[in-house]
């Protein structure tokens, strides 16, 4: 199969400072980059070519490239299906700019509680997302709430679905991976999580958790495909192999990606998809939810099952929410 999403970093900074996250810390990541506008549009037409069907706009917070706009305009000229995380503190500002240019939007929440939220984001930015909420929904937009569930936080699911059960909009479940020096979610908050995976305006991927509970990506017979399922790009334009979390190559595209692809090097990845040392236990959604795709197994069954919900709850369901909900 051929790859289906591009990861298109379009910025390392950020402006909030999230505790299980180090991607604002200018001390690690380099900031000072972002694509030009030419980078852009080869990079998007060679990904389309390649097979690619969906990119994720991501960073740091995407919203802090300019051209975001203007690049998700052209991603969906070139049939490419759009996502885009934001933590809300610039949607505001920008929404107008991106509405019906994103297909999937995500609204970052990690509580239902403005202290809780706010503490864990290291930014007062709580009422940001409430205020996103509304202008979203009075824009046509279809946005979604993305729930990083931490040790600290996995309790807020059952306050932060009844919220997108009250705004009609769907509750994505992300469950922290061990990263940064995070640890993971131990089986009871998996357990608690679960409880809420059947509810209306819940987006809960059951093979994730499995893949938890199993000790992750096994080298022996790997269930992560991120080279073949995922193209990544870096802000300075770089392809990264064998993902963005364990960057072993950073290779300058310069207008070649499609050549890259193809190289003896992305073959050698290829055939060591998921068989690292460092890709023993690893458990990062960025890269297993796509590659569950790429065989026919529990993983695929259940990811499909949980898509299925989503598109049924999130199209079929009543939408547009109340205008405000407090």
């Amino acid at each position: 199969m051929k790859p289906i999403l591009l990861h298109y970093y379009v910025t390392y900074r950020c402006n909030v400072r999230c505790e299980f996250c180090n991607i604002w810390d200018p001390a690690v990541w380099d900031h000072r980059h972002m694509p030009s506008w030419s980078e852009m549009e080869s990079n998007l037409a060679a990904a389309r070519r390649l097979g690619v069907w969906f990119v994720d706009f991501t960073g740091g917070e995407p919203l802090l490239y300019p051209d975001l706009p203007k690049a998700a305009r052209l991603a969906k000229t070139l049939g490419l299906r759009t996502s885009v995380t934001t933590n809300c503190v610039l949607y505001p500002k920008r929404a107008r700019e991106l509405a019906g240019r994103v297909d999937l939007l995500h609204f970052s929440l990690d509580a239902a509680e403005k202290e809780l939220h706010d503490r864990g984001r290291g930014y007062p930015c709580f009422e940001k997302v409430m205020e996103s909420l509304d202008l979203a929904l009075s824009l046509g937009e279809r946005p979604d709430i993305l729930f990083t569930a931490t040790k600290d936080t996995y309790a807020q699911i059952e306050p932060l679905a009844r919220l997108a059960q009250a705004f009609r909009v769907m509750l994505v479940v992300n469950p922290e991976f061990s990263y940064f020096g995070n640890t993971g979610l131990p089986a009871d908050a998996l357990d608690h999580l679960e409880k809420f995976g059947g509810e209306p305006y819940v987006y809960l991927n059951r093979a994730f958790h499995r893949l938890i509970r199993a000790g992750g990506n096994q080298r022996i017979n790997p269930t992560c495909r991120a080279v073949r399922a995922v193209i990544v790009i870096s802000p300075d334009d770089h392809l990264l192999l064998p993902c963005f979390h364990q960057q072993h190559e950073r290779v300058r595209i310069g207008g070649r990606l499609e050549e890259l692809r193809r190289s003896a090097l992305v073959r050698e990845y290829l055939r060591m998809d998921g068989r690292h040392s460092y890709c023993q236990g690893c458990t990062i959604n960025c890269y297993m939810d796509p590659s569950f795709l790429y065989r026919v197994d529990a993983y695929m069954m259940l990811s499909l099952g949980a898509k299925a919900k989503y598109a049924l709850d999130k199209f079929f369901r009543p939408r547009a929410g109340p205008a405000s909900v407090r």
